[in-house]
């Protein structure tokens, strides 16, 4: 299994902490052979989750006017692109390949992740925690 959530993961905002843990709990709940008649609608739980955290983080970089809003929603896009052309190629595979594409798009979320959130989510928290105490 792969090492998936820790706490150098924390952004300090905890509703996109919270947020973050079930992205992970959810990629890695894909993973779990013995529940593989489960995959498609881990997939779209998944796919939905994803939404919904990226507009609520995006809610709450608008809402504090941060600069980087902009290319942060343009990472957010890509990634979701990505997501739904590997859910295409999952739905399209045969058997002998659903398992292998699965891995694929674990591989794909947690690299993704890990990089988004040490990076520009960690960027944005900083942000977000100077103007609140600044105001």
């Amino acid at each position: 299994m792969l090492m998936l959530w820790n706490d150098n993961l924390k952004t300090g905002l905890p509703r996109i902490d919270e947020q973050h843990k079930e992205l992970f709990r959810q990629v890695e709940a894909l993973m779990d052979k013995s529940k593989a008649d489960r995959i498609p609608a881990a997939l779209k739980f998944l796919g939905d989750y994803v939404v919904k955290h990226f507009n609520d983080e995006m809610a709450l970089q608008v809402s504090v006017r941060y600069p980087k809003a902009e290319a942060h929603k343009k990472l957010h896009s890509a990634f979701a692109a990505k997501f739904k052309e590997l859910k295409k190629k999952f739905e399209d595979s045969g058997d002998k390949l659903r398992f292998q594409v699965v891995t694929e798009i674990n591989r794909t979320a947690i690299s993704w992740l890990k990089e988004h959130i040490m990076v520009q989510d960690k960027d944005f928290a900083e942000f977000y925690k100077k103007f609140h105490r600044s105001a």
